[in-house]
């Protein structure tokens, strides 16, 4: 074993390095291409680490929850909602949100808090937000928005406004509208009773941002301020009893206006990990940390988000055909025909996105707002629908409500991005569970363009969140495996130089000297008694004679 002490320490350090960079290799290996006493890989194609040994480990020792079963208050399954978000829906809605038309969102950032006073903060520089220089905004806009306020002048200043604004709506190109779509609605971005959020005038402080230079991430903005800005938004919501709040218990109506503000808050804190600010080393980089305690492991903020962004989903599946029909001109022709095939695939998924079909029909709003079957005569039915109708408009007062705290966030990024989000879930709640006033009188629903890029943008970013919880599972399971390795490696080191040490103590080394003396001393003497000993002769030999 004299060997042993020779072994150079570091040998435990590569052999860790070569264990880690295996991991990795075989984390994202298909399993089709691995031995065949593993599973055969289901559709879809998962990876090595779905292999049902690792699954069973990695729920055994990570703090995010494990995915399994349905959505709660949906009929779709979340391994159906990762297959569906990862082939389809992602990537589809990631290029969307690239384009032109939905990459601008005109919004009033200045407007003060109505509730209390409250200042602008941001603890790092990335939390301000750069407007549109007037070149990137695309000119037909320019030209509608202007057109807009000339309509609105002529309807403050003459008794017969509808007779001037028919003139001047003559002027504008409706051959991109069908039947029953106003495009007036597309370019009239002010207040309107049938937009389920407060919005101010054109002329008053609103500017267009481009979304691209300003992403959702994490600014730095915490403490008192928005601790009461959620406080304020869950007094807004509808109170349940903790059995209310359990999927399939009373009171849909209100747990799911509970679940989309829930889902759109584990959303907000998915997006601040996944873009985190590391000032130590000066770089954006994910924060699995943060993630786990935000979100990870409370199962409910799963479930909620998974709702929320199922929500989406069935709202722009059943908006499709106005949707479909929408100008989204810009002046980029080639880019406004992509944008209009990709929104086909978004509203109607192909016939082989099985997957995508079940996410689209995963909720189902024909329960909400309808009478429960109760007996007791035609005056018990009447009481039921007043009822009823009396909830669906507080559902429609509370987000309203909802939206006006939205100017009372003091990061300026952080009100941005919550501004859009609510505006889009409020735009997918009127499309869903809208009251009848939303709606034209041939049945039809006029979208302003706002809501539609909101709409769009976050249903976006509802699936980057649903995408990075299934990446963030793996970056925590990669970071225990990797600290395990690092640990054992440190182990074998430290082994390895006790081992050594103990070899070397200068006992061993006499013994070994000592040892090898007595070696040679008998050696020695069975050498010298060799000539001594008497011949042996064979058996021939001794015949011979």
């Amino acid at each position: 074993m004299a060997y042993a002490s020779r072994v150079p320490p570091s040998i435990s350090g590569s052999l860790l390095i070569k264990a880690t960079t295996a991991w990795h290799i075989l984390r994202d290996t298909p399993l089709s291409l691995l031995p065949h006493f593993t599973t055969p890989p289901p559709q879809g194609g998962k990876r090595f680490t779905h292999l049902p040994v690792l699954d069973f480990f990695r729920a055994r020792v990570c703090q995010t929850c494990d995915l399994d079963g349905f959505v709660g208050d949906c009929g779709c399954e979340f391994d159906t909602v990762n297959e569906a978000t990862r082939q389809h829906f992602f990537p589809l809605l990631g290029d969307l949100a690239q384009r032109t038309f939905f990459r601008y969102f005109k919004v009033n950032l200045s407007k003060a808090c109505p509730f209390w006073h409250e200042e602008m903060m941001c603890s790092i520089r990335d939390c301000a937000v750069l407007e549109c220089e007037a070149h990137e905004v695309p000119p037909v806009w320019i030209e509608r928005d202007a057109e807009g306020r000339a309509v609105r002048e002529c309807l403050g200043d003459s008794e017969t406004a509808l007779s001037e604004m028919e003139k001047l709506l003559g002027t504008v190109d409706r051959k991109e509208a069908s039947a029953g779509v106003d495009p007036f609605a597309g370019w009239a971005e002010g207040d309107n009773a049938k937009v389920w959020i407060e919005q101010e005038e054109e002329d008053q402080g609103m500017n267009y941002i481009n979304l691209l230079r300003n992403p959702e991430r994490f600014t730095g903005y915490a403490g008192p301020s928005a601790r009461r800005v959620w406080r304020s938004i869950y007094e807004n919501c509808f109170e349940l009893s903790p059995t209310e709040l359990h999927a399939g218990g009373h009171c849909l109506e209100k747990r799911v206006f509970y679940r989309l503000i829930a889902g759109l808050q584990s959303s907000i804190s998915t997006h601040l990990a996944l873009d985190y600010y590391d000032q130590a080393q000066d770089r954006w980089c994910p924060n699995t940390a943060l993630f786990v305690e935000k979100v990870g492991r409370h199962p409910e903020r799963i479930h909620n988000l998974y709702f929320a962004y199922l929500f989406l989903l069935r709202a722009i599946n059943k908006a499709g055909p106005e949707l479909l029909a929408y100008d989204y001109d810009t002046g980029n022709p080639e880019d406004d025909e992509w944008v209009r095939g990709a929104v086909r695939g978004l509203v109607r998924a192909s016939s082989n996105a099985t997957t995508a079909e079940q996410c689209h029909r995963a909720f189902d709003e024909s329960g909400m707002f309808q009478p429960r079957g109760l007996t007791g005569g035609p005056e018990a039915v009447a009481a039921e629908e007043a009822e009823l109708h009396k909830l669906r408009q507080e559902f429609f007062v509370r987000f309203h409500n909802i939206s006006r705290i939205m100017d009372c966030v003091g990061c300026e990024k952080c009100r941005l991005w919550g501004k859009l989000q609510v505006l889009g879930l409020g735009t997918a709640i009127k499309v869903v569970l809208g009251r009848p006033e939303d709606r034209t009188a041939e049945g039809r629903l006029s979208f302003q363009r706002n809501e539609v890029i909101a709409l769009i943008n976050t249903a976006h970013q509802l699936a980057k969140s649903v995408k990075a919880v299934d990446d963030f599972q793996k970056l925590e399971f990669d970071e225990i495996v990797q600290r395990w390795m690092w640990l054992s490696g440190l182990a074998l080191v430290v082994f390895g130089v006790l081992l050594g040490l103990l070899l070397r103590r200068p006992g061993a080394r006499r013994g070994g000297k000592h040892h090898g003396e007595r070696d040679k001393a008998t050696t020695g003497k069975g050498a010298a008694a060799a000539p001594d000993m008497p011949p042996v002769k064979s058996g021939r030999a001794k015949k011979a004679d």
